[in-house]
């Protein structure tokens, strides 16, 4: 589960924060009154073009650094090569993601910071500059963090649990070491932290683009996870019904009987491909039985009915209830899917338009006193959005 995230001199962003970081948390174990940090639902919000998008694009730039090198995750997905991504090619951009993991050893929490920096090379393309992963441990009783990786230019150290620390080097400087470590079984906070990261899921089933799949059949065979567009979804059923027949009807009977319109649907992946029903495929993403670590989705509730809307809302709440270490953070500008948030699980984006990048800033709606006042009063957050509650920055 990520708690905070900063970015600096990339995309949109020139420095900035959302949730906690190490230093925040260990700062506010210590005063009692720790920063807002993300939750398991997440909600971003804010009007058009104040970063949302740009935000879960950079989190998704930053999985494909990590699971396939920064030159790679440069160019793929359509994006325009790093030096076209940074505002300032002379500085590096720099990505902080705080996380709460899952100790599988001991099955308590485990705190994790990774840092990644990359710079602009004299050839236009994306190096790896350094790169750090540090941990909370807990010395007699107080906590402190320790770094366990350390890089810079491809050269450094690395400590693993109960060994001393050892000197590597990286010869890619395109590959992180995270990316090395994180597939090697001895070293187990390395392959947590890989495991999380790689297995965030970029959502688009709400695309304006259609797959093709649905108008001329997909490839045939069982799929074991739905992908981002979801156009695999027969395959995905076909695997569920080869896997266990019993668990296909389960899953399907109660997922229809969220969805009106799917209730008297026989043929469901020959339906699914006539008609695609965006809510049965997030329905269907949120039954996954390998849950992913966090989902991103920009605005599930497009194209959905408000009764519809609230199902969805109430099953991403479930999701996040059932897996304790997964969240999901989506973005909307529907004031009814966050009516059930609290204020600390919403996140407003807003841009000056000043100058073209670096004039976005992030807040929690959980720090401002007539917000949360409001909330206690029983006041629901879409009814507080709808009264523009949420656009005026609170005084300080």
């Amino acid at each position: 589960m990520i708690l905070g995230i900063e970015i600096r001199n990339f995309d949109v962003f020139d420095n900035d924060k959302a949730g906690i970081l190490i230093k925040d948390y260990l700062e506010g174990k210590d005063s009692g009154n720790p920063a807002s940090a993300f939750h398991g639902l997440n909600a971003l919000i804010g009007r058009n073009n104040t970063g949302k998008t740009s935000f879960m694009g950079c989190m998704a730039f930053l999985k494909d650094c990590i699971t396939q090198g920064c030159a790679v995750a440069s160019i793929s997905y359509g994006r325009p090569g790093f030096a076209n991504m940074t505002p300032d090619i002379s500085s590096p951009s720099v990505f902080k993601v705080f996380f709460k993991l899952e100790d599988k050893k001991t099955g308590r929490p485990k705190y994790i910071q990774y840092e990644l920096s990359i710079v602009t090379s004299r050839y236009m393309s994306p190096v790896i500059d350094e790169e750090k992963v540090i941990v909370i441990s807990d010395n007699d009783g107080k906590k402190e963090s320790v770094t366990i990786l350390d890089m810079k230019g491809g050269e450094g150290s690395i400590v693993n649990a109960g060994a001393d620390k050892e000197v590597i080097g990286v010869e890619d400087e395109h590959l992180t070491a995270l990316s090395l470590y994180g597939k090697i079984s001895g070293y187990r906070d390395f392959v947590a932290l890989y495991k999380e990261i790689s297995a965030w899921f970029f959502c688009s089933f709400s695309s304006e683009e259609q797959s093709s799949y649905f108008y001329e059949g997909g490839a045939p065979g069982g799929h074991k996870h739905l992908n981002s567009s979801g156009s695999n979804v027969g395959n995905v059923l076909e695997y569920i019904r080869m896997n266990n027949e019993e668990e296909y009807e389960r899953v399907v009977e109660e997922i229809q009987n969220k969805i009106p319109a799917m209730k008297h649907k026989k043929n469901l992946p020959l339906a699914l491909k006539e008609s695609p029903d965006k809510l049965f495929l997030y329905l269907l993403l949120l039954r996954d039985p390998s849950p992913r670590s966090t989902i991103f989705i920009e605005t599930p509730d497009k194209d959905l009915y408000h009764d519809m809307v609230d199902v969805l809302s109430d099953e991403m709440r479930e999701y996040t209830m059932k897996n304790h270490y997964c969240q999901i953070i989506f973005s909307t500008h529907n004031p009814y899917i966050i009516e059930t948030l609290s204020p600390k699980e919403i996140w407003i984006f807003e841009r000056s338009f000043e100058k073209d990048e670096g004039d976005v800033s992030i807040r929690c709606a959980g720090d401002d006193p007539l917000v949360m006042e409001l909330f206690h009063q029983g006041v629901g957050m879409g009814a507080i959005w709808y009264g523009g509650h949420l656009d005026a920055k609170p005084e300080d």
